[in-house]
C-alpha cells in the first residue's frame, strides 16, 4: 500500500512539473470595432446642431413652410476638400408612412461662389433649410423629420470623402 501511495505522489508531482513547463495558450483576442482609417485619411462632416425657426432670413414663413437652422462641423483629423459646392448638401427629410420625402435642400457652404470648397478640422458651416410642407401636412401634425448630410456620388475626378463616422450625418428635428 505504501508503494501505491508513493507512486501516486510521484505521478502527481511529475504531472505538476510537466504542466508548469507546458506553454499556456494565449487568449483569443476580442475584435474591436474599426476605427478611423490609419494616417488621418478621413474627414468627419457632422451635423452638430439644429434649431427650428419661424423667421429665417428673408420673408417670414408661410403657414405651410418650415425652416431649420443647422451647423455642420468637421470633426475629423483631415481638412475636407471638394471641387465645388455641388458635392455636399443638407437635405430636410420628412418621414411619412409612404416613405421618406425630401422637402428641402441647402448646398454646403451656402455662400460659396461655385468654386472649390474646404472645411478645416474643427471648423463649421452654418445655414438653414427652408421648405414647403406637402399638402395636408401641418407643422404640428408632421411626422418625424430629419436633416441629413449628403455627398455626390463618385464621377470623373471626384470621389466622396472617407467619412470617419457616418452615424452623425443624420439628426432628427422638430418643426415649430
Amino acid at each position: 500500500m505504501r508503494k501505491l501511495i508513493l507512486a501516486t505522489v510521484l505521478l502527481c508531482m511529475a504531472a505538476v512539473s510537466a504542466s508548469a513547463q507546458t506553454p499556456s495558450i494565449p487568449p483569443v483576442p476580442i475584435p474591436r470595432p474599426p476605427g478611423p482609417p490609419l494616417g488621418g485619411l478621413c474627414t468627419d462632416l457632422a451635423i452638430v446642431g439644429w434649431n427650428g425657426s419661424r423667421s429665417p432670413p428673408g420673408e417670414r414663413l408661410a403657414a405651410n413652410e418650415v425652416a431649420i437652422y443647422f451647423q455642420v462641423r468637421n470633426n475629423g483629423p483631415r481638412t475636407y476638400n471638394a471641387p465645388d459646392d455641388n458635392k455636399q448638401w443638407i437635405s430636410l427629410i420628412l418621414v411619412t408612412p409612404s416613405g421618406d420625402q425630401q422637402i428641402g435642400v441647402n448646398v454646403l457652404p451656402g455662400d460659396s461662389p461655385g468654386g472649390p470648397v474646404s472645411l478645416a478640422r474643427g471648423a463649421s458651416w452654418r445655414g438653414h433649410v427652408r421648405a414647403t410642407l406637402p399638402a395636408g401636412v401641418t407643422r404640428a401634425g408632421a411626422a418625424a423629420a430629419r436633416v441629413q448630410l449628403n455627398y455626390a456620388p463618385a464621377s470623373g475626378s471626384w470621389s466622396p470623402p472617407i467619412d470617419c463616422n457616418t452615424d452623425n450625418n443624420r439628426l432628427g428635428v422638430n418643426f415649430r
